[in-house]
């Protein structure tokens, strides 16, 4: 799997910009997985502790994911894979 570049970022958000004009008022943040894990650590500053959390992979594909909600706390979560993934989530409450 390649790297993820801005580029890729660029077209998958405004791939899916409806989601994120929906919500741009109620708060958002954009992780970026670079290098595939099987787990992400993710800071998202957000306050909410269970914010709607969607996955996409590399090429924009939304996949699925689990959530730790042991260790989420009001500005940080962790998304679990079944495989080692790159790509990006969009959080926000």
């Amino acid at each position: 799997m390649s790297d993820l570049t801005l580029q890729n970022i660029i077209d998958a958000v405004n791939h899916n910009a409806d989601i994120l004009e929906k919500h741009c008022l109620e708060g958002v943040c954009v992780h970026q997985q670079i290098k595939p894990a099987p787990i992400w650590t993710v800071h998202h500053g957000l306050g909410s502790r269970r914010p709607l959390i969607d996955v996409y992979d590399t090429n924009g594909n939304k996949v699925g994911h689990g959530v730790n909600r042991q260790s989420q706390t009001y500005d940080y979560c962790e998304l679990t894979f079944v495989v080692p993934i790159a790509g990006y989530a969009i959080l926000r409450y």
